[in-house]
């Protein structure tokens, strides 16, 4: 979830709930808000265009009485497969605001998200059974309550303070928001993951945000795992990787590390510290924030455990100036984690981002460009075997990792309060030496995958 854009949930969150004194005792109050984006991209990408393979993670069909050609059998067969560069996107969420006071000035109440965009892709579960890659899901949804002296406390599914509440440095406030924008949304993966500090995930959690004092203001946040939302995570009957309490599990090592979908931090905490002010007339904002987690164990069939992936920790450090209506960021980021921010195993290369941003805002036009150089650990790794317990050496062929990096530029015109017309291009790398990145052998290896997207459209905040 890209959550650091201008106008997204976490700044427009903050103004709205910002903590004043109440003068009497008030009810809670609904504000339902939100936002459409229709976009026209013109998208051209390394290896969008497949012959004779199997789909990587296909999840395979029953055979259907009737049934001809992909899935006849039950099971995934190779396909072919053509893309053009042209795409319209739409997307929208719907955001309910409740605030209340009592009577001694404490302002109350929650911030519930609903987002559009639950499925990546529509496939077909039965004859007749196709979900929607537009279906509706909870995106955050948390409780809050807050103090002008003693500051604020949510609980729910929101980011942290390093995860995308207090981060300095991220210049954003153009296009759909550069390399941290909606260019995704037309890229085929695996070329599209960036590590922004809104991927970092909703997990349910406590959050403490202090009030500002002499310019300065802290946060931290605890979360137990990577669950979010109610139930268990559990896909069926028996415990296993997926369920949220899971501190365990067989295939972490192997395939945990590389997905957002398994528990891989246990115990996670954040915590970041910042300063705002204002210097001959520049006004200036500075953080600094770390994140520590324990990782998930692996475990044989045999039930014994081993400590196979290093626990996650993250260091970051941003910095950004603004005046005369130029804005200009920088923040760095270090750490034992992959670009996902889930554990990697003993032996494997540290992430390390930098990441560059400016933009200049005059009346209702802005225009802007960002960039990030990111190093995270290859695809090529250590392997856990479940009978023996035993961890393989690593055997990663590239020691230094897997290189990320991509850059955007991109401009938008205030038509309207809240109606913007966007442009914006859109360049991402992923670059691994000797590495088949894209997995198609009948084209060699492809170590380096490209992706350029222009995109034109209008989006709408209400």
């Amino acid at each position: 979830m890209r959550k650091i854009l201008l106008g997204t949930t976490a700044v427009v969150g903050a103004a709205l709930l910002a903590p004043t004194m109440a003068a009497a005792q008030e009810a809670p109050t609904v504000r339902v808000g939100g936002y459409f984006r229709a976009y026209y991209g013109y998208t051209q990408q390394t290896g969008q265009n497949v012959t004779g393979l199997t789909p990587q993670g296909t999840v395979v069909q029953p055979a259907q009485v009737g049934d001809a050609g992909i899935g006849a059998t039950g099971t995934s067969t190779a396909q072919s497969a053509r893309n053009s560069q042209h795409d319209f996107s739409t997307d929208a969420e719907i955001h309910v605001f409740v605030n209340g006071k009592t009577a001694n000035g404490l302002t109350y109440g929650a911030v519930v998200e609903i987002q559009f965009d639950n499925n990546e892709a529509t496939a077909r579960t039965a004859r007749r059974s196709y979900p929607s890659k537009t279906g509706a899901d909870i995106d955050e949804a948390y409780a809050f309550i807050a103090s002008p002296t003693f500051g604020q406390i949510r609980f729910g599914d929101e980011d942290g303070p390093v995860g995308g509440l207090m981060n300095a440095g991220y210049v954003t406030n153009f296009g759909t928001g550069g390399i941290y924008g909606d260019w995704q949304d037309f890229v085929i993966r695996p070329n599209r993951t960036t590590t922004s500090p809104g991927e970092m995930g909703d997990n349910t959690k406590i959050i403490y945000l202090s009030p500002q004092f002499f310019g300065f203001d802290f946060g931290g946040s605890f979360a137990l795992n990577e669950g979010e939302g109610a139930d268990t995570g559990c896909v069926s009957s028996l415990a296993g990787p997926f369920c949220d309490r899971a501190y365990a599990s067989q295939g972490v090592t192997s395939f945990g590390r590389a997905t957002t979908n398994l528990p891989g931090r246990r115990n996670e905490y954040q915590l970041m510290a910042r300063w705002r002010g204002n210097l001959a007339g520049v006004g200036l904002a500075a953080s600094f924030g770390y994140m520590g987690a324990s990782a998930v164990r692996d475990i044989t069939v045999t039930g014994t455990q081993f400590q196979t992936l290093r626990n996650p920790q993250i260091w970051e450090a941003g910095l950004q100036a603004t005046a005369y209506g130029f804005t200009l960021g920088a923040n760095y980021k270090w750490g034992n984690t992959s670009y996902f921010y889930i554990p990697t195993i003993r032996g494997e290369q540290d992430m390390s981002q930098i990441f560059l941003g400016g933009s200049y805002t005059a009346g209702p036009f802005s225009i802007g460009a960002n960039g990030f150089f990111q190093t995270v650990a290859g695809t090529a790794g250590s392997a856990f075997n479940t009978t023996t317990g035993v961890l393989s050496q690593n055997t990663n062929s590239t020691p230094r990792g897997q290189r990320r990096y991509g850059y955007g530029i991109g401009a938008n015109y205030r038509l309207a309060p809240g109606l913007d017309l966007v442009a914006e291009y859109v360049r991402h790398v992923i670059h691994e030496n000797g590495v088949d990145l894209d997995g198609q052998a009948n084209n060699g290896v492809q170590d380096k995958l490209r992706a350029n997207v222009f995109l034109v459209g209008t989006r709408l905040a209400f």
